[in-house]
């Protein structure tokens, strides 16, 4: 049956009169050989609701789309092709064939062989993205070796996260079947940055609302169990965070927020709202709590003046609720996780702080920053009288 033999068909099955119009736009357009217009219906026709019924994504795939695999942009058909396939068995093989497919018509480009064929077609953008995509469909069946080959030999690819060859929807593609890698393996700390990578190379605001609540509720679990993660800075800034809060993950909100802040007894009571939300975080109570232990003795340190960094031992037992004979080990930990520099005097149980690791400010803690400022400002003031006043004409007054 003959692709216009096909669209006839499918006119008849159709209730819906935009379909239909459709319909006949792409008989048109591919008679015509218009493929440009033909992709701008096919894509109209995708975001039509009316066309996720009966199969007929399907039968338009089959029928129409993988007859023009060497007249369409190859992006655009893999991205067709996700759409038509509801089962992920069937979509797998969909793309492992369509592949083939790609890989044909590169090889028929080249008039003769050459030793660089294998590494060209692997480079090209198409074959980057469909095996993106087959990668993605091999973690959803749990072929986590086949899915972790394809992602090892991209990843040179991508070293560079934002002078690399590829656009933005192949970028996206990469961080996002890394993402779901790292969620099988259970490996935050390489979740929290391939997801903070995602966000920066997709428009979220596309996404329906409960598809960022997903990607930030994942964000957020990552950031609370991640050993090394204490900056939170670029989730709290990103606007994904907000659609957690007001929402049945509201408490999530709270726990990152407090966590930031190192509000210790704050953290504690939505933690153990958490427990009964989610309850798989209790088996990493200890964790946490050692985490927002060490949340609170950064915020503990970024309240005191510029000019003396100094803690005492039982100042910082108290401030952080911990024990005065754990207050070195956790000084210690601080000091490996290199979120501050500075020494111990372990005779008079003193910590000395040269360097304390960056990091976003609630109010609060701006408020806090700006009265040490003025403090440094009057005190810088205060000097500068003092010199004028002793040497006069060695001082130059503004």
């Amino acid at each position: 049956m003959d692709v216009s033999e096909s669209l006839a068909n499918l006119r008849e099955e159709v209730d819906s009169p935009d379909l239909t119009n459709i319909l006949y736009e792409l008989e048109e357009y591919y008679d015509r050989k218009l493929w440009h217009q033909l992709t701008l219906s096919l894509t109209e026709l995708f975001e039509n609701e009316s066309s996720k019924e009966n199969d007929f994504r399907k039968k338009i795939y089959n029928s129409l789309i993988s007859q023009l695999v060497q007249s369409l942009n190859p992006i655009k058909i893999v991205d067709f092709l996700l759409e038509s396939y509801e089962d992920k068995d069937e979509c797998l093989d969909k793309l492992l064939e369509l592949k083939s497919q790609f890989v044909k018509n590169l090889e028929s480009t080249y008039t003769r062989r050459t030793d660089e064929l294998d590494s060209m077609i692997n480079n090209d953008e198409a074959i980057v993205y469909i095996n993106l995509q087959i990668s993605r469909f091999y973690l959803i069946s749990n072929q986590l070796e086949k899915a972790d080959d394809i992602l090892d030999s991209l990843n040179s690819k991508f070293e560079g996260t934002v002078n690399n060859d590829y656009n933005t929807k192949i970028n996206s593609a990469f961080y996002l079947a890394k993402c779901q890698l790292y969620k099988i393996q259970a490996n935050y700390n390489l979740y929290y940055l391939n997801g903070l990578l995602y966000l920066s190379t997709i428009d979220h605001e596309k996404l329906s609302i409960e598809e960022q609540q997903k990607i930030c509720y994942d964000l957020c679990i990552s950031a609370l169990l991640g050993d090394k993660i204490y900056n939170f800075g670029e989730l709290i800034l990103h606007d994904i965070l907000n659609t957690i809060k007001d929402s049945p993950y509201d408490w999530l909100y709270h726990l990152i927020i407090s966590l930031n802040s190192g509000k210790l007894q704050e953290f504690k009571k939505w933690l153990s709202v958490g427990f009964q939300k989610s309850p798989f975080l209790a088996q990493y109570e200890l964790f946490l709590k050692q985490k927002i232990i060490i949340m609170s003795l950064l915020e503990l340190i970024s309240l005191k003046p510029t000019t003396n960094k100094q803690l005492t031992f039982k100042e910082i037992s108290e401030f952080t609720d911990t024990s005065l004979n754990e207050v070195e080990h956790l000084i210690i930990k601080c000091f490996s996780l290199n979120l501050i520099q500075g020494s111990i005097n372990q005779i008079d149980e003193i910590l000395t702080v040269t360097w304390l690791q960056p990091r976003i400010l609630n109010l609060d803690q701006v408020k806090t920053l700006h009265a040490h400022l003025n403090t440094w400002n009057a005190q810088v003031e205060k000097l500068s009288k003092e010199v004028f006043n002793n040497g006069h004409t060695l001082w130059a007054s503004s």
